[in-house]
């Protein structure tokens, strides 16, 4: 058997998940519990770092493949947030020697400008042992941080000076007029407006998100209807012609400056 269902008995050297499973935040950083019963502490030979700013929090998830088994839970945790999480991390031999393990992590990340905004990080990485002793000690270290870029991703790496991945999430990203999110602006989006005021009319409540309800008022008069369809159709239209039209609420930030 392999040596990770040897270790059922191990202590586990790990500050225990708070109630609900919710880490407080802290400037230190808190020790998250794995979930693996199998986990052994003694085969500990790296670690994963999450630095969460102030405007989100958010859910972590850590598996594995493996002969053991495929997509393995080995971590989940619900990170509040301004706080900085560690995930010990068992090393394993290259896939050439039989025992690897092919780590995954997933991070879903809420909030921002936005408090409904939902940006989902994916990553897969290994620690390997070759000598199946803690000889050496590798750290990922990932810093997520939120901006207003308009992408057709829902987030943008770089890796700054320490080697460390600096995951930049658009959450606070929009593009008026764009209301479906499809990153382009057409007939669509003034359906969608017009859906939005109806049901706003008949039964008073919302069936846009935030984000939404703020690309579609081009006007800027704080409020979504048959206004901001027009001006929509007349983007789109405007578009399809060549021009480079823009909208009511864009001039009026301009006046404002």
């Amino acid at each position: 058997m392999k040596k990770a269902f040897c270790a059922m008995t191990a202590a586990l050297m790990f500050i225990s998940a708070a109630p609900a499973n919710l880490i407080a935040s802290a400037d230190a950083e808190e020790k998250i519990k794995p979930v693996f019963q199998y986990f052994n502490p003694a085969d500990v030979n790296g670690s994963v770092v999450i630095v969460l700013p102030e405007e989100i929090h958010a859910t972590a998830e850590i598996t594995f493949d493996s002969p053991e088994g495929i997509d393995e839970p080995y971590y989940r945790a619900e990170l509040a947030a301004n706080g900085t999480y560690s995930f010990a991390i068992e090393g394993r031999d290259t896939t050439d020697d039989g025992d690897f393990r092919d780590y995954n992590l997933k991070i879903t990340a809420v909030g921002g400008e936005f408090s409904d905004q939902t940006a989902i990080y994916i990553d897969k990485f290994n620690v390997p042992d070759k000598n199946d002793n803690p000889d050496s000690f590798a750290e990922l270290r990932y810093i997520f941080k939120v901006d207003d870029v308009v992408s057709k991703s829902d987030w943008d790496v770089s890796t700054d000076e320490t080697g460390a991945k600096v995951v930049s999430l658009h959450n606070n990203s929009f593009m008026y007029g764009d209301v479906n999110d499809s990153k382009s602006v057409n007939s669509s989006d003034a359906s969608d407006v017009l859906a939005e005021y109806s049901s706003r009319a008949t039964s008073g409540e919302s069936i846009l998100t935030e984000k939404r309800r703020k690309a579609a008022d081009v006007n800027g008069d704080s409020k979504v209807d048959s206004k901001d369809a027009s001006d929509i159709l007349a983007y789109y239209s405007a578009l399809s012609t060549g021009d480079t039209p823009k909208w009511k609420v864009e001039l009026m930030k301009e006046e404002e400056k």
